[in-house]
């Protein structure tokens, strides 16, 4: 496959850059009127690295932040800071005012609503071919475009005379695999996944996990999964992050930090999902005092001591078990003991830390 190349932007030799990497990315909206300087903080400070081929997960409640996230990365919101870089390059720095054509062929998104994403008005086949002609993907010739649309449909497991179907007249699950053929059709390098399969039946949501999954082994494709299902960020991601109210405070290889979750936070997503080895540890109510407190005051929530420095002091990251471990977490409640296993990361900057 041929992907839209920025050769005069791209480094010519740094194989070793993340396929995206967010650093400092923050985001509010004014509130209050035309007039009114009064915003409130949907994301702060956020640090997300994505690796080549590597799917990573981004778990939490509603209202944590997760689309938000997944909209500004996409240039679909303006963040109000930080940098964005693909590659290694800084795509807020080259495209100030608007994502470029050659932005939108290296980073696609696929939303949660497969319906809403698709016009009713048009066939499955103006999608994709729209996508080829606007990115230039498809050929030169109308053999070859027809080729490559029948490729597409192939590849997300769909028949090729389904694109002469109508949105309506598909499945949810088909309706979603045509969702990512659309965002396939540019060859993207990243794909952000928000919330791909909450919309599907049970039954169909391990068939697009699939696919996802062998997009990335079979074409190398980066992937951010944002989900609320904890069980399929086990079964898909290579890594999982944890958003509370706009930050990022806890992450690590998934098997690892959702059998260790260490973060009071992760503990509490982690005990909401049924598990008859831990009846009765799920307290709705704490959870509901949890997210009042969180919404009501920049204090934290977690905090039961008046006399603790939650809310003074930016806490550091702290890896969880080995040294070498990938798992860290963000939290002045988690204090390692000499020899228990945690270790305060000394290279933890200081200007973008949650607050948890």
């Amino acid at each position: 496959m041929s992907h839209a190349v920025l050769s005069s932007q791209r480094p010519s030799a740094d194989t070793e850059a993340p396929a995206l990497e967010v650093r400092g990315l923050g985001k509010s909206f004014p509130i209050g009127g035309l007039f009114s300087r009064e915003s409130v903080r949907a994301l702060h400070g956020v640090d997300l690295t994505i690796g080549r081929g590597e799917i990573v997960a981004l778990v939490g409640e509603s209202g944590s932040g997760k689309s938000t996230l997944a909209r500004c990365v996409a240039r679909l919101e303006k963040p109000s800071s930080g940098e964005i870089l693909i590659d290694g390059v800084d795509v807020l720095k080259r495209d100030r005012f608007q994502a470029s054509r050659a932005f939108r062929s290296q980073l696609q998104m696929v939303f949660q609503d497969p319906f809403g994403s698709l016009n009713p008005a048009h066939r499955v086949e103006h999608f994709l071919r729209r996508s080829l002609a606007i990115h230039r993907t498809g050929g030169s010739s109308e053999t070859e475009t027809q080729q490559r649309l029948e490729e597409l449909m192939t590849t997300v497991g769909l028949q090729a005379d389904m694109l002469n179907s109508y949105p309506h007249e598909l499945s949810g699950g088909q309706r979603q695999r045509v969702a990512i053929a659309r965002a396939l059709a540019v060859e993207p390098r990243v794909i952000l996944a928000d919330e791909p399969t909450s919309m599907l039946d049970v039954s169909v949501r391990i068939g697009v996990l699939n696919l996802m999954r062998k997009l990335r082994d079979e074409q190398g494709i980066s992937m951010l999964y944002i989900t609320h299902d904890l069980a399929s960020a086990r079964y898909l991601a290579d890594r999982t992050a944890v958003m509370f109210a706009g930050e990022l405070v806890e992450e690590g290889e998934s098997l690892d930090l959702l059998a260790n979750p260490a973060h009071p936070y992760t503990q509490l997503l982690v005990s909401a999902v049924p598990d008859p080895a831990r009846a009765g540890s799920y307290d709705p109510v704490r959870r509901a005092e949890l997210r009042q407190a969180v919404m009501a005051s920049t204090s934290c929530a977690f905090d039961g001591d008046p006399n603790q420095t939650c809310s003074a002091e930016e806490p550091v990251r702290h890896r969880v078990g080995d040294p070498e471990n990938r798992h860290w977490v963000r939290c002045h409640l988690y204090r390692p003991q000499a020899g228990a296993g945690g270790h305060a990361l000394a290279t933890e900057p200081t200007d973008n830390k949650a607050s948890a």
